[in-house]
């Protein structure tokens, strides 16, 4: 999934204090857990993970692959589908006709085209598949043919095909104006990536200031917002599809209410206190914090902080990413990821 500062690259590099450290298992915290992509590589990995995030398509995610740890088997469905199991039932969703519902009415230029704000986020076939698919994972889960988990897994295969047919450069900040060929490629739900394990996961959708009183670990990871850049306002596509409440701000973007959402860690004027807020509070032996020479907390004010809790290392790597300039041209960008690794006294 294209997601901004996503770490599917940095992996190694992340874990690569805890090897030098001979750090192989205990309680692992994803505070800022995203695509879940850092906590379900240490959950493969045998730590214990504690996950969150403050978007609810995040926690979605976070059900499906770090709290769920089995493939659901979706026996009471067996009245709709025959011999169901995960790849029938996805199979069954794909095969859906389309419905003219809400994403069709708001987010494609067919639906929208009668209304003050006319969208381009997607054809008006893969908009009336989502509207279909939503509404019947939805109906199944109200209807108790589905259990809570099985209710996310679907969910999240149906979230994750999204980007993949949507017309945009990265994020749901704008549609683009001249088609992408990707949007006319039929939305396909695909077989999440499941993590099997025994040991007891759990996801939260928190304040991650206010979960870092209540829990207790050996590794936090942190890895917050190191922009202006709002995440909800970035990927509010997702979470709609996510929450379901069919909330809309009447804007050219097509935005749902997401003021109770906005993270101070995106605040130039706030970052650097909830961020000291945050590791004061934080009660754990390791402290794993990614951050790049692009974020908005300044290195001597990180540096500062996280001295007050122990023996600080900062371990740096290069790597290129893609920005677009004013004439709308892709330009590379080399840009150094900083991760800060904290033996807490």
């Amino acid at each position: 999934m294209r997601y901004i500062g996503r770490k599917n690259a940095l992996l190694d590099f992340i874990e690569k204090p805890l090897i030098k450290n001979e750090i192989t298992g205990g309680k692992f915290c994803d505070i800022f857990s995203g695509t879940t992509v850092v906590a379900q590589h240490f959950k493969k990995k045998g730590f214990k993970v504690i996950s969150n995030d403050y978007m609810y398509f995040s926690y979605v995610f976070q059900k499906a692959y770090i709290e769920n740890n089995s493939v659901p088997n979706f026996k009471k469905l067996s009245s709709v589908v025959d011999n169901p199991d995960l790849e029938i039932v996805l199979n069954y969703l794909n095969n859906l006709k389309g419905k003219k519902g809400f994403m069709f009415k708001n987010f494609c230029v067919k639906g929208s085209k009668n209304s003050e704000f006319e969208r381009n986020y997607f054809s008006a076939e893969n908009a009336m598949k989502i509207d279909i698919i939503r509404e019947t994972i939805q109906s199944w889960k109200n209807d108790k043919l589905i259990s809570e988990m099985e209710f996310y897994v679907l969910l999240t295969a149906l979230i994750e095909a999204i980007p993949f047919v949507s017309n945009i450069s990265g994020t749901y900040g704008a549609f683009l104006k001249i088609d992408d060929t990707r949007m006319f490629k039929t939305i396909t739900l695909k077989i999440p990536e499941l993590i099997k394990s025994k040991k007891s996961n759990f996801a939260n959708f928190s304040d991650s200031n206010e979960l870092i009183k209540k829990i207790k670990c050996d590794v936090l990871y942190i890895d917050p917002p190191y922009n202006s850049r709002q995440y909800p306002s970035n990927y509010h596509m997702l979470e709609t599809v996510a929450v379901w409440d069919k909330q809309l701000l009447d804007t050219k973007t097509g935005l749902r209410p997401w003021s109770d959402q906005k993270s101070l860690y995106c605040s130039k004027v706030k970052c650097t206190d909830v961020f000291e807020d945050l590791i004061d509070n934080a009660d754990c032996k390791y402290i794993l914090f990614s951050y790049n020479t692009e974020g908005i907390i300044p290195y001597d004010e990180i540096m500062r902080i996280l001295k007050k809790k122990g023996k600080v290392e900062v371990f740096k790597q290069d790597y290129l990413r893609f920005k677009s300039n004013s004439k709308k041209s892709n330009v590379e960008k080399l840009v150094q990821e900083l991760l800060f690794f904290v033996i807490v006294d």
